[in-house]
């Protein structure tokens, strides 16, 4: 294996020099750079910062024209190096792309001659964890967000509730309050703000027709009956309106000017009120979201957009309001690559909706899986109105053991055409073999991503709701998870 391929993920363009030159320990910086990145150039690029006239300098500039957005040129010779950012995100991963290099050559003595041209394949790159089957404590929460930001990804997506869990407290209401690890919406403001500092958006999701068991365990009267696969959907009716821009207006308070909410309306049945209009349809239900997120808008002077579901058949949105939505189809296993192959065909368009692609693994695959999201990725990259891909990690919340979802996935969403020697790999194991040399390597050099120190972090192991381990293996972590009546408890993969 190629040296180069130890970086991670693979710059779209790489050119070597000539030759090398001795390892700078002591490095001048001229250009502005946030107190974090300093901080990884000392502990982890091994760079002794200084002001000194024999220091090798390296120079740091934002220059809109030099890249596409969040794209950075890195150079390097013996005469000094330089990074130019197309923003502040470029900027950004440049220097992760040079903490990269400076951990593969520090024992050589050496650094390499090299010019780097690198650029982000789609302008969102996800990961989403579900806080409505497992928990993530906020300490984790925090570290998974420093995490993304080493793998050049840009948004974390918060699941928040489901029909096992709530996995947050709101002001006022008794959501939550029987998940002892549920965040508040403080620790929401708190963690907006944090990931903010790291160049990732936190995308809320509210679930606003189906997966609502958690919710109405409270609010019985909002039961409309039982969802797709138990739990239980919404009653559509005002109360159920009115409960959900409480609920929202909330959310939308602690975030920042420009974002996005998700509503999830995935995998939900139909169960009208009886104040609504005769002949109410999902469509109706559809508008009357976009219009509360509208007014909420006003009232805050913000511009929040609206994602949900596509589900299994599509979602019919309004004509006239589909330029304010986005709509995320999935597809979570590799053996049904043709089915996500028609997915990217259906929604891929010049005059068709913004859509994001749904990768990642279902709470059905007990290992990490990359091979969906390289799929979606690799079909998609030239889609005329995809937004990006989310690496969805559903059900579970032992990242440690399946983290090769996470950093396989990161690879493909920044670089899809990578010319590797593992990039087009269709067999597990063969993948595993070059791709784990890497993961502990890069695990090594990052602290942030010792599984030890994840486990440690991750509170109990859940999953859909219930203990997967100890003395309460297999008992509900909290009622809301017994009433929802979804746990199943048998092995996906032979059954």
């Amino acid at each position: 294996m190629k040296i180069y391929e130890y970086l991670w993920p693979y710059p779209q363009e790489l050119k070597t020099g000539r030759g090398s030159f001795p390892f700078p320990r002591e490095i001048r910086l001229t250009g502005q750079l946030p107190a974090n990145l300093k901080e990884d150039l000392k502990k982890i690029g091994k760079f002794r910062i200084t002001g000194g006239r024999n220091a090798y300098p390296l120079k740091l500039k934002i220059d809109r024209k030099s890249a596409r957005p969040e794209g950075y040129v890195l150079k390097l010779s013996a005469s000094g190096a330089s990074l130019a950012g197309a923003d502040k995100h470029g900027l950004s991963y440049g220097i992760q792309t040079l903490l990269q290099l400076s951990n593969l050559f520090i024992k050589e003595g050496v650094l390499p001659e090299l010019t780097i041209r690198d650029w982000p394949a789609f302008k969102k790159r996800c990961f989403m964890v579900d806080m409505g089957r497992t928990v993530f404590p906020m300490p984790l929460l925090k570290r998974i967000v420093r995490i993304l930001s080493r793998l050049k990804m840009n948004q974390l997506h918060l699941h928040l509730y489901d029909d096992e869990l709530c996995g947050i407290r709101f002001k006022g209401l008794p959501f939550g309050k029987e998940n002892p690890h549920a965040i508040t919406i403080a620790g929401l403001k708190e963690l907006i703000e944090y990931a903010g500092g790291y160049n990732i958006e936190v995308i809320p999701e509210l679930e606003a027709w189906g997966h609502a068991n958690s919710i109405t365990y409270h609010r019985t009267d909002l039961i409309g009956g039982t969802g797709k696969f138990g739990g239980s959907s919404f009653l559509i009716c005002e109360k159920t309106f009115e409960l959900m821009k409480e609920l929202m207006e909330q959310v939308i308070r602690v975030m920042p000017p420009e974002g996005h909410i998700h509503l999830g309306l995935d995998e939900a049945k139909w169960y009208p009120g009886p104040d609504l209009p005769e002949g109410y349809k999902p469509e109706d239900m559809i508008r009357r979201y976009h219009d509360i997120l509208h007014g909420l808008n006003r009232k805050y002077n913000k511009k929040i957009k609206m994602i949900v579901w596509a589900d299994s058949g599509g979602r019919p949105i309004p004509k006239d309001i589909q330029h304010n939505i986005i709509i995320q189809p999935w597809g979570y296993w590799n053996v049904r690559a043709d089915d996500i192959s028609a997915k990217v065909a259906r929604y891929s368009g010049k005059n068709k909706m913004k859509w994001i692609a749904g990768g990642g693994q279902s709470m059905g695959i007990p290992r990490g899986s990359f091979h969906a999201t390289r799929q979606w990725c690799k079909k998609a990259m030239r889609s005329p109105n995809i937004e990006g891909v989310n690496i969805t990690f559903w059900g579970w919340n032992d990242l440690e053991n399946k983290f090769i979802s996470l950093f396989g996935g990161a690879y493909y969403l920044w670089n899809p055409s990578a010319k590797t020697e593992f990039a087009d790999l269709e067999d597990y194991e063969d993948f595993d073999s070059r791709v784990f040399r890497i993961l502990f390597r890069w695990q090594g050099n990052f602290r942030d991503a010792f599984p030890s120190d994840i486990a440690r972090e991750r509170g109990p192991l859940v999953c859909g709701g219930y203990y997967y381990w100890g003395n309460r293996h297999l008992k509900p972590y909290a009622p809301t998870a017994a009433a929802a009546g979804t746990f199943k408890g048998h092995d996906y993969q032979n059954d």
